[in-house]
């Protein structure tokens, strides 16, 4: 029988504590007692506001550098709840809000306590459901991005410079819910007669607190999922910050107002976003580390816990091989660290070329370099990307010459090969210490595709097989015939790029 984790059933008893706390406080009103502290009151949210803004600027630059939609809905997540609690918080009464305003700004307090959980946990949700791509198509990120700033925006003008218009406003939609017309907001779903099951409140905010706690089980229950899956810390510590944010939700709406019980979900929140916070960072030094050898699309596939398996996978792909033509004239007239200082400068052109392109640095070969296309799932594996990326070299280093060659420097010219077709994929190595690269006939022969540059006089040649994948792209082609290729029984038909 196989022994059952001590470790995750105790992190998970652990993160369910904060029930029992409320269960007790709910359970004794005179340990539940009031603690009126305003000034403290607006310091927590202010904290709590500033944490959250955190996670979502720091997740944001992460998604949109990526191009990952499902983690910017992480960060439109924190970013609601940013703002909507600080409205919460500036809205506290006796501190910002005093005089006349005071009574309405109390109901100010609850609904935005209410709406940074609701539209948090709603986002929250959607990354784990078909939505998340289906809004992904409809709704650019960054235009997203601006939509919801701006929503939150008119929302925290509209409750902090009009609270009297927004309690009429939200009275009237607790009203139509069936509240009474006496019931008193700030004690949302306490006080009203004992026959009325849902004490004088009406049943809109039972939906909208339960859809708040159903929504957070959702998104706990897929991430936790991925943390079982990919038993990376991340993952499970943003499972457990959805689990503290379904136990804020039942302590902000069973807790009396500024009772304990009611504070508590404060603490809540507060500690989920810490959390957040915690493995955001942990998820950006590992990013780090991962993007000085890998591009954006396949570090995203290691911290979403796609493993990069030692064991291979075949895949169908593009490889390209890049090469600097005179290299060895080079070192035979300057002095190695002037040869190396030209290189360089070269090869981080062509790098970034293929990095921007979306393909994976594979290796320098000394005074070139091998890059993958289309590991990543693309149905034209990776051919397009790679033509754009040859152009882009082509364009690059013709800028780059030009540049030199006003300055009386030396310029170098090159080479670039592209071949399609079928590579075992994967982390070659130790599990330490491994290298991610192709192996099969098609890296021999993409690299062979380079060599046939110098003969033909070209400065890129591609294979029939990548050039099949390129006639319904708009990449402009010129046959050269055919030519032999070393290791091919066949003579293989090649071509340039005009």
């Amino acid at each position: 029988m196989k022994p059952v984790p001590c470790r995750p059933l105790v992190l998970l008893l652990l993160v369910l504590s904060p029930t029992a706390v409320l269960t007790a406080l709910l359970a004794d009103p005179q340990r539940n007692s009031p603690v009126f502290i305003p000034v403290e009151h607006f310091v927590i949210t202010t904290n709590v506001s500033v944490v959250a803004l955190l996670v979502a600027i720091f997740v944001a630059r992460a998604a949109l550098g990526a191009g990952h939609y499902r983690s910017l809905l992480i960060a439109v997540g924190f970013f609601c709840m940013a703002g909507i609690f600080a409205v919460h918080g500036l809205s506290t009464p006796d501190v910002l809000q005093r005089g006349d305003k005071r009574e309405d700004a109390g109901l100010v307090v609850g609904v935005s306590a209410q709406l940074a959980l609701l539209t948090s946990a709603l986002f929250f949700a959607i990354r784990y459901t078909p939505l998340a791509p289906l809004l992904e198509r409809r709704v650019p990120a960054r235009v997203l991005l601006a939509v919801i700033g701006a929503a939150v925006g008119l929302y925290a003008v509209a409750a902090i410079g009009w609270p009297a218009v927004f309690g009429g406003l939200a009275r009237w939609v607790l009203v139509s819910g069936g509240a009474y017309a006496n019931y008193d907001p700030s004690t949302y779903g306490r006080g009203g007669a004992p026959s009325d099951i849902y004490g004088g409140a009406g049943l809109v905010p039972y939906v909208l607190s339960g859809s708040v706690v159903v929504l957070f089980g959702f998104a706990a229950w897929a991430q936790g999922r991925e943390y079982v899956r990919t038993r990376l810390p991340m993952q499970g510590a943003l499972a457990a910050a959805y689990v503290l944010l379904a136990q804020a939700q039942l302590s902000e709406f069973l807790g009396p107002v500024w009772t304990l019980s009611w504070w508590e979900y404060h603490g809540l929140m507060f500690a989920a976003t810490v959390i957040a916070l915690g493995a955001l960072f942990l998820e950006l030094d590992r990013r780090r580390g991962l993007e000085r050898f890998l591009p954006p699309t396949v570090v995203e596939r290691v911290i979403g816990g796609d493993p990069l398996r030692l064991e291979g996978e075949r895949q169908t792909v593009t490889i390209l091989f890049a090469d600097l033509r005179g290299s060895t004239a080079l070192a035979e007239n300057l002095v190695p660290e002037q040869v190396i200082s030209i290189m360089n400068v070269y090869l981080r052109v062509m790098a970034r070329c293929v990095i921007d392109a979306g393909g994976i640095l594979d290796k320098f070969t000394g005074d070139g370099l091998m890059a993958i296309f289309g590991a990543m799932g693309d149905p034209a594996h990776g051919a397009p990307a790679a033509a754009r990326a040859a152009l882009a070299i082509r364009s690059d280093i013709s800028a780059l010459n030009a540049e030199r060659a006003r300055s009386g420097e030396l310029v170098v010219q090159f080479g670039v090969g592209m071949h399609t077709g079928d590579v075992v994929l994967g982390a070659i190595g130790l599990p330490e210490r491994s290298d991610y690269t192709a192996i099969g006939d098609t890296v021999n022969t993409a690299s062979r595709m380079e060599t046939l540059t110098k003969e033909y006089k070209v400065d890129a040649v591609l294979s029939s097989a990548t050039a099949g994948h390129l006639r319904d792209d708009g990449v402009a082609l010129r046959s050269l015939g055919e030519a032999q290729v070393r290791g091919k029984s066949n003579a293989v038909e090649v071509f340039t790029l005009r």
